[in-house]
C-alpha cells in the first residue's frame, strides 16, 4: 500500500493525522503526500497547531455532504 493510500485510509476514518503520525507510517513530507490527495480530488483541512515555538498541521478529511 502506497504512502498516500494509508495516509487516505486513516482520513477516511475519521482520524486526524500530523507529521508525528505520518512519521509512524515511513512518511517524512506529510504535506507533499496531502497535495498528491488533493491533486487526486479529496478536500483535507489543515489546521495549524502551536505548542509554544513550534508549530505543525493537522490534517482532516473535509467530508461531502
Amino acid at each position: 500500500m502506497s504512502q498516500c493510500d494509508q495516509i487516505l485510509q486513516r482520513l477516511l476514518a475519521g482520524e486526524v493525522i500530523t507529521p508525528r503520525d505520518a512519521w509512524g507510517i515511513g512518511v517524512a513530507v506529510l504535506h507533499s503526500r496531502i497535495s498528491e490527495l488533493r491533486g487526486r480530488g479529496h478536500r483535507i483541512d489543515c489546521k495549524m497547531i502551536r505548542h509554544g515555538r513550534s508549530r505543525w498541521g493537522q490534517y482532516s478529511l473535509v467530508r461531502r455532504g
